[in-house]
C-alpha cells in the first residue's frame, strides 16, 4: 500500500524514476493511444512485449509496482482493441507475471474488470473478445484459487463466447474454462462446475471445428485432473462415452486430446477418494462400478470396434489404457506391484478372438510395454515375469493371448539381464511346454523366448542345445510309424523344436561364452539326416523336410564359414533333389502345395544363405543381390559329375 501512494504521489507531480521497464510502459501507452486512430502494428506490438517480458525478468518488485497499475491498463486497452493472436498471448502472459511479481492484491480488480468488459453486450468484436478472454484465462490459470467466487460469471461468459461464430473464440472461451477449472482446484461452487460441464458437453465435443473440439476434450481433462467437482458418476461414465466416440474422429489432434481425457477420468473413476462432489464431500461408490468402467469403455468398444475407423478407435483406446496406468501410477499414487492386476483385463482383448490378429496384438502388446513393463522398478518386473509365466499354465488362454504373453516375457527378459530363480521353476510348464502348441505362431514366439532367455543367460545355451537335438531325434523315430491321433502333435512338437533350435543356432556366435564345439557339426548331421532319410509318410515328410532346411539356412546364415567349409560340397548336394530332376513329374506328386511351398520357401532361404557365405564374398553383385540361376545350372550338372 505504501508503494500504491509513492505512485499516486508521482501522479500529483513528483516524478517517478525512469527505469528501463517504465520506458518500455511508457512505450506501450503510447502505441495504445495511437491505436484510437489506426490499429497498432503486430510486429511492433510483439517485439515491444517481448522485450517488456524481458524486463519483467530483471526488474526488482518495487520498480514493477510503481508502474504496475500503468501497464495493467495499457496491456487490456491493447487486448481490447483487437490483437492478433501471438500478440494476445504475450500480452496476457505479461499481465499475469506483473501481478505475480508486483502487487498480488490487483488480481481481484483486473479480473473483475476482465469479467465486466465481456459480459458487455456492446463489446462483440471477436479478436477483442478473444484477448480479454485469454488474459482472464491466464489470471485464473495463476491465481484461481482466489478468486473462485468468479467462477460462476465465468462459466456464463464462456457460454456467451461460445455462440460466436469465429472458431477461434470459441476456441479461446474454451481455454480460459480449462484455466479456470484447473486454476480454481474444484474450490468453486458445484453450480459454477455443473454449468461448465453443460457447456462442454452441449456444444464443445462436437463443434464444428476442430481446434473447439480439441479444447473441449482438455476441459474434460482438467475436470479430470480437479477430482470431478459437482459431477457423479453418471456425469463421467457420460464424459467418458463422448471420449469413446471422440477417438473416432478424422483429426489427429483430436483423437490425441479425448485419448488423454478418457484416461484421466478413468484415472479418477478407479480413485474414489480423489473425486469431489457438491459441498467437498467424497464419492461412495462401489468398486464394481470401476471394473465396470475398464469393461464399458476400454475393452468392449475395442472388441466391438470395425468398419473405416476401427483402427483409429483401437489405437486410441490403447493410448487411453496407457495414460490410465500412468495416471493411477504417477498421480494417485498405484503401486507398481499392483498394476499387474490391470494386465489380466487388458489379457481379455485378445481372449474373445482364436484367429490371430496383428493389429490387436499389436495394441497389446504396446500397452503391457509401455503402460506396464516400462512403469515397473526391477523387482517389480521380475515378480510380473512370474505372474506372466504362470499365466500361461491356464488351459483358457487362445492363442493370440499366449503371443502376446511370451512376447512381453522376452521383453522382460531383456530388460531385467538375468533369468530369476522363480522364473526357471515354471520355465518347463510353460515356455518350453509352449513349443508343441497347435499354433505355429505360439511355437515361434516360444523359441524367441527361449532365444532372450539364453542372450541373457549363456550358461544354458549348451544344455537349450542337447535337449533340442535329443528331442529332435526322437521326435523323428516316432514319426517314422505313427499315423494315430498323436501324429499333429508329434508335426507340432517337431516344428517347435526345430524352431527354438535354429533360434539358438543363430545366436550362438554372438554370445560372450561362445557356443559349445560340438553345435555346427551336430545341427549339420541332424539336418541331413531330416532332408535325406525323411519318414514314409507324406505329412511327416514334408514336417521333416521344412525343419531340415530351418536348420540348415540357419546354421549357414549365423556361424563362420570355417566351421562347415570340408562339407561345403555335401551341403551344396543337399538341394540337388528339390531343384533338379523332371519339373512334371515333381509337381504330379504334390498333395499338399500349401506345406510344399513352405518347404521350398524354406529351401530357398537356405540356399541363398549359402550363396551369402560362400559365393558372395569371391562374386559380389552390382547391387548386393544373388544371381540364382548359375547356382541352379551347377546344381543341375553336379550329379553328372558325381556319375
Amino acid at each position: 500500500m505504501a508503494k500504491r501512494g509513492v505512485a499516486g504521489a508521482g501522479a500529483a507531480g513528483e516524478p517517478i524514476p525512469l527505469s528501463r521497464f517504465g520506458a518500455l510502459v511508457a512505450q506501450l501507452e503510447s502505441v495504445v493511444a495511437s491505436a484510437r486512430q489506426k490499429p497498432p502494428d503486430a510486429l511492433l506490438c510483439f517485439d515491444l512485449l517481448s522485450e517488456l517480458s524481458s524486463a519483467l525478468d530483471e526488474a526488482p518488485k518495487e520498480t514493477i509496482q510503481l508502474w504496475q497499475r500503468k501497464c495493467e491498463d495499457a496491456l487490456q486497452s491493447l487486448l481490447v482493441f483487437g490483437a492478433c493472436r501471438p500478440v494476445r498471448r504475450l500480452a496476457s502472459s505479461a499481465m499475469g507475471r506483473i501481478i505475480q511479481k508486483g502487487d498480488a492484491i490487483s488480481v481481484y480488480a483486473r479480473a473483475s474488470t476482465l469479467q465486466g468488459w465481456l459480459v458487455d453486450g456492446k463489446r462483440a468484436d471477436p479478436m477483442a473478445c478473444a484477448g480479454a478472454a485469454q488474459c482472464l484465462g491466464e489470471i485464473y490459470r495463476l491465481f484461481g484459487r482466489k478468486i473462485t467466487a468468479g467462477l460462476i460469471e465465468t462459466s456464463n461468459i464462456v457460454a456467451k463466447l461460445m455462440k460466436y461464430h469465429e472458431d477461434f473464440v470459441r476456441q479461446d472461451a474454451l481455454l480460459l474454462l480449462e484455466n479456470a477449472l484447473e486454476g480454481s482446484g474444484g474450490g468453486g461452487s458445484g453450480e459454477a462446475y455443473l454449468e461448465a460441464f453443460r457447456i462442454i458437453m452441449r456444444g464443445g465435443i462436437s463443434d464444428k471445428a476442430y481446434i473447439v473440439r480439441v479444447a473441449a476434450a482438455r476441459c474434460l481433462k482438467a475436470f479430470a485432473n480437479i477430482g470431478g467437482p459437482g459431477l457423479g458418476m453418471a456425469e463421467l461414465d457420460t464424459s467418458m462415452s463422448c471420449c469413446v466416440k471422440g477417438l473416432e474422429d478424422n483429426v489427429s489432434a483430436v483423437r490425441d486430446s479425448f485419448v488423454e481425457a478418457l484416461g484421466a477420468i478413468l484415472a479418477l473413476a478407479v480413485n474414489p477418494d480423489a473425486q469431489v462432489t457438491k459441498g467437498g464431500k467424497k464419492q461412495n461408490v462401489s468398486a464394481k462400478k470401476f471394473d465396470d468402467s475398464l469393461q464399458k469403455h476400454l475393452i468392449l468398444p475395442f472388441l466391438k470396434a470395425s468398419g473405416a475407423n476401427a483402427k483409429k478407435l483401437r489405437i486410441g483406446l490403447s493410448l487411453s489404457w496407457v495414460f490410465f496406468l500412468q495416471m493411477i501410477h504417477m498421480k494417485y499414487g498405484t503401486l507398481d506391484s499392483e498394476l499387474q492386476n490391470y494386465a489380466v483385463q487388458v489379457m481379455e482383448i485378445l481372449q474373445g478372438n482364436g484367429s490371430p490378429d496383428p493389429h490387436a496384438l499389436a495394441c497389446v502388446l504396446y500397452i503391457l510395454r509401455v503402460g506396464f513393463a516400462d512403469q515397473m522398478t526391477e523387482l517389480t518386473q521380475r515378480e510380473f515375469l512370474v505372474f506372466l509365466g504362470r499365466k500361461l499354465e491356464s488351459s483358457n488362454y487362445t492363442a493370440p493371448t499366449r503371443v502376446a504373453t511370451l512376447r512381453i516375457l522376452s521383453y522382460l527378459l531383456r530388460s531385467l539381464g538375468e533369468v530369476p530363480s522363480e522364473f526357471k521353476d515354471v520355465l518347463d510348464n510353460t515356455v518350453v511346454a509352449a513349443l508343441s502348441h497347435s499354433s505355429a505362431n505360439v511355437r515361434v514366439e516360444a523359441a524367441l523366448t527361449l532365444r532372450a532367455l539364453a542372450e541373457v543367460d549363456p550358461t544354458c545355451v549348451g544344455g537349450l542345445v542337447s535337449y533340442g537335438i535329443t528331442t529332435l531325434h526322437a521326435l523323428r523315430e516316432t514319426l517314422s510309424f505313427d499315423k494315430g491321433k498323436n501324429l499333429n502333435h508329434e508335426l507340432d512338437s517337431l516344428h517347435g523344436q526345430a524352431t527354438v533350435l535354429a533360434a539358438l543356432v543363430a545366436i550362438s556366435p554372438k554370445l560372450l561364452l561362445g557356443y559349445p564345439a560340438r553345435l555346427p557339426k551336430s545341427v549339420l548331421e541332424l539336418s541331413k539326416k531330416m532332408l535325406n532319410g525323411f519318414s514314409r509318410n507324406p505329412v511327416a515328410a514334408t514336417a521333416e523336410r521344412e525343419a531340415g532346411w530351418l536348420l540348415l539356412a540357419s546354421l549357414l546364415a549365423s556361424m563362420p564359414k570355417e566351421e562347415l567349409e570340408d562339407q561345403v560340397f555335401d551341403v551344396l548336394l543337399l538341394w540337388a533333389s528339390p531343384f533338379t530332376g523332371n519339373p512334371e513329374s515333381y509337381l504330379s506328386q504334390i498333395q499338399d502345395w500349401t506345406s510344399e511351398l513352405r518347404v521350398l520357401s524354406v529351401a530357398i532361404e537356405a540356399l541363398t544363405a549359402f550363396i551369402r557365405s560362400f559365393v558372395s564374398p569371391i562374386i559380389a553383385t552390382a547391387n548386393g543381390g544373388i544371381l540364382l540361376n548359375p547356382v541352379l545350372a551347377y546344381l543341375e550338372l553336379y550329379p553328372l559329375y558325381l556319375r
